[in-house]
């Protein structure tokens, strides 16, 4: 198959029927991809090829290329999450990334392993080996445990966990964890019930296992951070691997191992509920910034004020980045809209989350203006504001967060 990426040449060779196999195809589909991506990023006018080979109870799925190859030390790190190939690679071809050490990982999830073979200037030979095991007389599956009555009658401040686990016994124990510490949960028994409970309740924090059935707690965590409206969720893996450097690699906030140190969990939910940085504060109104005030100082925030957008302008011109800017759109002097077009000039402050809160009733086309520039419109006089600004402000970076990315 001439003409690929690269002026590639692609092969499939299939020398003969395989069999069947029976395996997860989302898991092999990702681990295939990932390495035919790496072979057409390092090969430039040669041959890419896939070989399926068929022996005694394994099926082996081989990806060479005829690309730049890698030494005996790259190979020593080339598994590993956190290690590119050397500098000199990646600035010119760019990284492997995480995509070998999830393939790795879902190849011994499968039951198989993954193996490498290469020399600088002969190119690299992947291959995936898995067993091809029968298929058992399928067991009785239960219907996913049905989650307790997931929001009932919430308190204003309480931030809402979601506790995703497939044993019984280990759910139970984290919920009564994290309601004993105060805050509200929802309860998810395997990887597809979270994603739907996250997408319809938007919790403020997830605790999440990784050796679930079907939709492992990785491609959970993959589905959260690739969607827009929740990847801000932080999410606590809690498992009895040894993957901490997977975990962060994937977006989890924290990683512990079972059994749970209760306390803490617990430390952990209220360091992510519980502010420790600055809110800037922007409105004409001084009742709607006291009113706003005394929520986000409840939630541990710092909070400034500015009464319109050119004091908003100077304060930022004087002090660190805030973590979140709260501003009104209606304001004499500089208003919300010019504030925006302002700070959209300053490089430094362009990626600030700002939301908007207004009693403004917005038309499609501000909307739209709005969309590209802020993270949230909420209306002043909102019955729900505590929670809405608890929702928000869980979710900003921690004040250790924003020094390690300035």
């Amino acid at each position: 198959m001439p003409g690929g990426a690269g002026g590639n040449r692609f092969e499939i060779v299939w020398p003969a029927p395989p069999g069947m196999l029976y395996t997860d195809r989302t898991k092999l589909k990702q681990s295939l991809l990932n390495l035919l991506s790496n072979a057409a990023k390092f090969t430039k006018g040669g041959r890419i090829a896939l070989d399926l080979r068929a022996t005694a109870g394994t099926l082996s799925f081989i990806v060479s290329d005829t690309g730049i190859g890698m030494s005996e030390e790259q190979l020593s790190r080339l598994f590993q999450a956190f290690s590119q190939a050397d500098a000199s690679t990646t600035r010119r071809y760019g990284g492997t990334g995480l995509g070998l050490a999830i393939t790795k990982h879902f190849c011994e999830m499968l039951g198989g392993g993954i193996t490498v073979d290469s020399a600088p200037g002969r190119g690299s030979t992947f291959t995936i080996a898995l067993p091809v095991a029968h298929p058992a007389k399928p067991a009785e599956t239960a219907a996913p445990a049905a989650a307790p009555d997931p929001v009932a009658a919430p308190a204003d401040g309480d931030a809402l966990v979601m506790v995703v686990d497939d044993d019984d016994h280990s759910r139970s124990l984290l919920a009564a964890t994290v309601r004993n510490a105060g805050y509200r949960v929802i309860e998810a028994a395997d990887g597809q019930s979270a994603l739907a409970l996250a997408r319809q309740h938007r919790p403020d924090i997830i605790t999440l296992d990784v050796l679930m059935p079907r939709l492992d707690g990785w491609a959970v965590l993959t589905a959260l951070k690739s969607q827009s409206e929740l990847r801000d969720i932080p999410v606590i893996i809690v498992t009895v691997l040894a993957d901490r450097g997977m975990a962060l690699s994937l977006g989890a906030t924290e990683f512990m191992t079972k059994p749970v140190d209760r306390a803490r969990l617990a430390a952990v939910i209220r360091q992510q509920v519980h502010g420790s940085g600055s809110v800037l504060v922007t409105d004409d109104d001084a009742e709607s910034r006291k009113l706003v005030r005394r929520h986000l100082e409840k939630l541990g925030w710092v909070v400034a004020e500015a009464a319109d957008g050119r004091e908003a302008l100077a304060w930022l011109a004087n002090n660190p980045p805030p973590a979140m800017i709260l501003l009104d759109l209606i304001m004499p002097g500089m208003d919300g809209f010019a504030f925006l077009g302002e700070v959209a000039k300053h490089r430094d402050w362009q990626e600030l989350p700002i939301v908007i809160l207004t009693a403004k009733r917005l038309n499609d086309a501000e909307r739209t203006l709005l969309a590209g520039r802020t993270r949230e419109v909420i209306e002043k006089g909102s019955s729900d504001l505590a929670a809405v600004l608890r929702r928000v402000a869980v979710r900003l970076p921690r004040a250790k967060d924003a020094l390690a990315a300035g």
